[in-house]
């Protein structure tokens, strides 16, 4: 364990030392995650037809009072399909600014976050949002959109431009103003809405998921639309920092949200009156919630650790409190319905280009997420069909309609006394005909009683069923290959980077992958002594690949 520990410490810290920075005026960096990107090594290898694919075309939004930090125009950029009804809104992420300090910084080191005047005219996205069947195979042919993060609010601001303020910050509107403006170029016609984000994107997600379906379904009237929600790496918790920080998670969001004018689900502000800044931690917003959410988090959040101030762990109190962090975040998973949580140090994934590579029991995240899909898909059928039998229209505008919640069903609403009577009226049809075949099931239950009491006095006369030969039963085998589908993923062990899937280490100043041998020596560790820890000769310890290595060392670890 003591040795495990050594080895994450030391690798922790050359990254901090590479991406540390001199200066008095400390700026929040985006934060530098142990990316599971590749990058193909021979270009002229790539499929013809990928790139006839058309990239993300930007458009600016129709509203031109929405806009940047800056005032410049925001917007989104978008990829249409003929063959798809389904469509990706995904929310960049890249952390935010919370008083006039952080967000002068942010303008002098992370302007791209805070202003649209240097967006490209196309963009190409990878993982969920890419059209590579390869890279994306359940969602390749959706109309995607991707939105730039250029408000520095998490999503939620609704500040507008003054002359006695430098930045506007108008993250919410933006969300909204988008879904607007896609509505007459597709949306309208479009079956599945999947709101999708990471990182501060993320957050956005859950503080905006509620208002996005309250906006199509009641305000559009565009009820056929089934909206949905994905967190990728925007769940955090407002815990106590390790060491004290200038900057902890729980002042920043309180300090941030009131310099946004914050927006946040009403039933979350009513719950959170005197706090709502609570609002923008996942773990509390999530029960006020109506609208489906699947969650994405890595157990060792690199974000998380940041804000947490817990620094390169080298002592046993710095990795009793990263075991209880990643405890923490596992029990604040107990009542989500849709999760997938592996126990790796990283940092967001949706986006990444072999974000099928993390799983959890040989399911991958896009797996379990195709599966809640579905899973959601036939349930809020089978709802429609249950409403519209007793008369109900499923999210019809006008109160008729039964509305689901986590926290205690509100019952349904008065409805006008001609809907009452038809459903009445296919209730009664309906008892009658259960009576009808409870008296015919009765009447075919006594015929075969009489049946059995002849064949008992005439033993040598067979009825009519026994001349029949008897039916081989037998169940159809499954088909090759298919597993059970679950979009519930808590990774079990406790251990950072214990899941072999995890995002493997890269030498911090090339970026290139480590050789797990070659980084342990770069330690300056005796190589000799590490394979008697371990029991193992050198030369098998050289042998070894990274995945062996890892799992002898968090076997060791555990004990």
């Amino acid at each position: 364990m003591r040795f495990f520990a050594q080895m994450i410490s030391l690798w922790i810290s050359v990254c901090m030392a590479f991406h540390s920075t001199a200066g008095e005026v400390t700026v929040e960096e985006p934060i530098d995650s142990n990316t599971i990107q590749r990058f193909n090594q021979n270009p002229e290898q790539n499929d013809t037809k990928d790139n006839e694919v058309k990239a993300l075309k930007k458009v600016f939004l129709s509203n031109r009072s929405i806009t940047c930090n800056d005032g410049s125009q925001a917007g989104f950029y978008l990829r249409k399909s003929q063959s798809s009804k389904k469509w990706i809104i995904f929310l960049e992420g890249g952390w935010y600014c919370y008083d006039s300090h952080t967000c002068r910084n942010r303008w002098l080191k992370q302007r791209h976050f805070m202003t649209s005047s240097k967006w490209p005219e196309t963009r190409d996205v990878g993982g969920i949002l890419s059209p590579n069947p390869k890279e994306n195979p359940f969602w390749h042919n959706a109309n995607h959109v991707f939105v730039p993060y250029c408000t520095s609010d998490s999503w939620s601001g609704t500040k507008p431009p003054s002359p006695s303020q430098l930045f506007s910050f108008m993250g919410s509107f933006v969300v909204r103003q988008v879904v607007r403006d896609l509505v007459p170029l597709g949306l309208e016609n479009s079956t599945d809405l999947l709101l999708a984000g990471s990182s501060a994107g993320g957050t956005g997600v859950m503080i905006n998921l509620d208002y996005v379906k309250e906006l199509l379904h009641e305000e559009l009237k565009l009820t056929h639309i089934n909206v949905r929600g994905v967190s990728d790496s925007g769940w955090f918790l407002d815990r106590t920092p390790y060491m004290p920080t200038n900057k902890p998670a729980v002042e920043a969001i309180r300090k941030g949200m009131e310099l946004w004018r914050g927006k946040v689900p009403r039933r979350c502000r009513e719950e959170y009156l005197n706090e709502p800044w609570r609002c923008y931690f996942g773990y509390r917003l999530y029960p006020s919630l109506t609208t489906e959410l699947f969650v994405f988090q890595w157990l060792f959040d690199e974000a998380q650790m940041d804000v947490d101030n817990v620094g390169a762990p080298v002592t046993k109190q710095q990795w009793d409190y990263i075991h209880k962090m990643g405890d923490g975040l596992r029990q604040s998973f107990e009542n989500v319905s849709a999760v997938f949580a592996p126990s790796c140090i990283s940092h967001a994934v949706l986006t990444k280009k072999d974000w099928q590579k993390v799983e959890i029991d040989d399911t991958s995240i896009a797996e379990a997420l195709h599966c809640w899909e579905q899973k959601t898909s036939r349930r809020r059928l089978r709802r429609l069909k249950r409403l519209k039998s007793a008369g109900r229209f499923a999210d019809s505008p006008g109160g008729m309609r039964k509305k689901k919640r986590r926290n205690g069903g509100m019952g349904l609403r008065n409805t006008p006394p001609e809907v009452n009577d038809v459903g009445k009226k296919k209730r009664r049809r309906a008892r009658k005909n259960r009576r009808g075949r409870k008296d015919k099931d009765r009447a075919h239950a006594h015929s075969q009683s009489q049946n059995e009491n002849r064949a008992t006095h005439h033993p040598n006369k067979r009825t009519s069923a026994q001349d029949r030969p008897a039916r081989s039963v037998q169940q159809s085998p499954r088909r090759p290959g298919k597993r059970h589908c679950s979009h519930r993923r808590l990774e079990r062990c406790s251990w950072p980077q214990c899941n072999h899937s995890c995002p493997r280490l890269h030498n911090p100043f090339t970026g290139e992958e480590m050789d797990f041998i070659e980084l342990l020596k770069s330690f300056g560790l005796d190589m000799n002594s590490v394979a008697d820890a371990l029991g193992i000769d050198m030369q098998t310890l050289n042998n070894m690949d990274h995945s062996e290595l890892l799992n002898l060392l968090t076997q060791q670890s555990n004990y």
